[in-house]
């Protein structure tokens, strides 16, 4: 036989502290999917301008990064990704070769991704730490390539080595939208 639910009954549960550890568990949760830079933010930049490239992801894209670096903290960020043959991702990505959107939820999906370019380069340029440059919905790949790159061209302009940026997982395109089949025409690999 079960208690019926009352507002009496219901209150045992619900109290100040079980929101308290709810809220514990949800930050928990939240740090775990914050990606670990191996970055010590509190060692000082040098002054100047820095590039550095993210890894492949597997359609061969390769995401490239510049910061300033002025005072020591970054005042300017710049990011852009280029396709396997070179070509940057822009208006046209998610388009098939001929140019035609074949998919229009996968083309909404690559635009979503190429407009994250600057607002990622922008939180950059604001909070100075890859690890808090949080992910938009929709262009997961971008941020991990983007925070790779950051921790690269970060490390350089500390002059550390930027262990962290192999740990970074990028997904593949395939991954990202569960679709095996748009490779070939998008300018990746069959397999």
């Amino acid at each position: 036989m079960t208690t019926p639910t009352t507002p009496d009954t219901r209150s045992r549960w619900v109290t100040p502290a079980s929101y308290a550890v709810l809220g514990a568990l949800g930050a928990t949760i939240l740090a775990a999917c914050a990606p670990s830079t191996g970055l010590d933010m509190t060692k000082p930049m040098s002054d100047g301008t820095w590039t550095a490239q993210s890894n492949a992801d597997d359609q061969g894209s390769i995401g490239t990064i510049t910061i300033t670096v002025e005072g020591g903290r970054i005042t300017a960020t710049s990011y852009e990704t280029t396709l396997a043959d070179g070509t940057d991702k822009g208006a046209d990505y998610g388009k098939s070769s001929s140019g035609e959107v074949f998919n229009e939820d996968y083309y909404k999906k690559a635009q979503a991704a190429v407009a994250s370019y600057q607002e990622y380069s922008d939180n950059l340029t604001k909070v100075g730490d890859p690890a808090k440059v949080d992910v938009i919905t929709g262009a997961t790949v971008a941020h991990q390539q983007f925070v790779q790159a950051a921790i690269r061209a970060i490390a350089a302009a500390q002059g550390v080595s930027p262990d962290g940026a192999d740990d970074i997982n990028i997904p593949g395109l395939n991954d990202a939208t569960k679709d095996g089949d748009l490779d070939k025409d998008l300018g990746g690999s069959d397999g």
